[in-house]
């Protein structure tokens, strides 16, 4: 067998073990023997695992060692160590697949054709596709220089690919570094499973915890966004020891286009009412507002004046009767200087200690960039033309 041929093997033995050893350790086994007893033929499994990844020329610090789980086997005395050696088994057997997709090198380019979406979407969506490729055995590359949507102008512009003004690679590998003979697939359009801002994803803790981890690792910034971040943190109290109130609020395109199927958004004097009960209640000595609306901006500063902080520059009528994308291109906005500033307010956000925000991609991005906040509300109202308070109201009764 090739050293391909043995990889493949690999990564396909390895999941299969994964997914029988996920079913066992959904069984509850009582005593220390049965624990014993389930557990132990999958020792040998891995072993087995190891002698054909041990085969492989890989990187030397890529080696994984299985010995810590024998002592672990023999010693499940409770319910809490079985749990500590589900978490070690799966762990050292996450690494070895991981480390297999990287030795078999097989690209899958994550494209999404789709002028209308914004930053936040597609970070949401190309989080969804990495999680996608990785579970097929294919190393993800966000590819926004052959797809179109609103990245397309920036790459030809940069002659770059436009993603990576504002994130790294998931695993360093760019277009310009995938040789003409490699394996190659395409993931398009949006994945079944993503973080999404449905509250069915918003209330389940595991869920949410499961997709900051995949963030944290997969969404690494780019230096020019690095950049941009720590310069608007050398200027704003957020390593002080006061306390900071995140509020994201929409409106323009958003509230007045009321896109089909898109959770309904607050109401800006409701939003503002919640923000000052939370600065009272948490005794918060600032609050950080993202808006792209001029008049909502104007709102929270007449009433919060210095205890307001922003960082965005860039704003628009509240009366806006196009997508924002739209008018960027109609109008010759800066759409990398936009982005920037946004996606710069989204990571802001993720480091105040509460957030207060309506449904949104950027609400998510920022849940997700975040260790976690003290405390959020999150505004379920509804979607647009389906359940919101006016469409109800339709029907006949």
């Amino acid at each position: 067998m090739t050293q391909k041929e043995i990889a493949d093997e690999l990564f396909q033995a390895g999941k299969e073990v994964k997914n029988c050893f996920l079913k066992e350790a959904s069984v509850n086994h009582h005593t220390t023997s049965e624990r014993r007893e389930a557990y132990s033929p999958y020792i040998t499994l891995l072993s087995r695992l190891k002698i054909l990844y041990d085969s492989l020329e890989y990187n030397s610090t890529d080696a994984i060692d299985i010995t810590p789980l024998t002592k672990l086997v023999h010693g499940l005395d409770s319910a809490a160590q079985e749990g500590a050696f589900i978490d070690r088994f799966l762990s050292i057997l996450d690494v070895l697949l991981l480390h297999t997709i990287k030795f078999r090198r097989n690209i899958c380019l994550i494209r999404r054709n789709d002028s209308t979406p914004g930053l936040a979407s597609h970070i949401i969506t190309n989080l969804g596709q990495i999680v996608t490729a990785l579970h097929n055995g294919y190393l993800p590359v966000i590819d926004t220089t052959y797809a179109d949507n609103m990245f397309t102008n920036l790459s030809r512009a940069y002659s770059f690919n436009a993603w990576e003004l504002y994130f790294k690679q998931p695993f360093s590998i760019s277009l310009t570094d995938i040789a003409t003979d490699e394996e190659v697939s395409v993931l398009d359009g949006i994945p079944s499973f993503m973080p999404n801002y449905n509250m069915d994803c918003l209330m389940n803790p595991d869920l949410m915890t499961f997709w900051q981890r995949m963030a944290h690792k997969y969404l690494i910034l780019s230096s020019q966004s690095e950049h941009s971040i720590v310069q608007c943190l050398n200027h704003l109290p957020f390593d002080s020891d006061k306390k900071i109130l995140g509020v994201l609020c929409r409106g323009t395109d958003y509230t007045n286009l009321s896109p089909y199927n898109h959770p309904v958004q607050p109401k800006p004097d409701i939003v503002l009412a919640k923000a000052q009960e939370y600065m009272e209640k948490y005794n918060c000595s600032y609050c950080y507002l993202a808006t792209e609306d001029h008049e909502i901006s104007q709102l929270f500063c007449s009433v919060l004046k210095e205890r307001l902080l922003t960082t965005q520059e860039i704003y628009y009528a509240s009366d806006l009767g196009e997508t924002i994308n739209q008018f960027n291109l109609a109008h010759a906005v800066d759409i990398h200087r936009k982005n920037t500033e946004y996606l710069t307010a989204l990571v802001l956000l993720s480091k105040c200690q509460y957030f207060i925000g309506g449904r949104t991609s950027g609400s998510i991005v920022s849940l997700l960039l975040s260790d976690g906040f003290e405390k959020t509300h999150l505004w379920d109202l509804g979607r647009y033309g389906i359940d919101d308070a006016l469409t109800l109201r339709s029907y006949l009764y």
